[in-house]
């Protein structure tokens, strides 16, 4: 039978390994619009504790407009 030390040991390791949930339920939290148009849209994501901006111009939500870019920092590059 384990210990409590050895089960605590064991889920603080299952915690490092596990993947980002395949499902992220993004939650609009303000939108800033600058003066070129450019307009900024901030999102919260519960599962990551995370905030996400995404910019864009009112063109893009329109089906011809060019898709958003993306991007992102890695944990290796916020590690150095």
């Amino acid at each position: 039978m384990k210990t409590f030390k050895d089960f605590k040991a064991t889920i603080v390791e299952s915690r490092e390994t596990l993947d980002p949930p395949n499902i992220l339920i993004m939650r609009r939290q303000s939108i800033r619009q600058y003066p070129n148009k450019q307009r900024v849209a901030l999102y919260f994501v519960d599962k990551i504790n995370k905030y996400i901006t995404v910019p864009y111009t009112a063109s893009q939500w329109s089906s011809s407009g060019p898709p958003v870019e993306e991007e992102f920092q890695s944990e290796e590059e916020n590690k150095d």
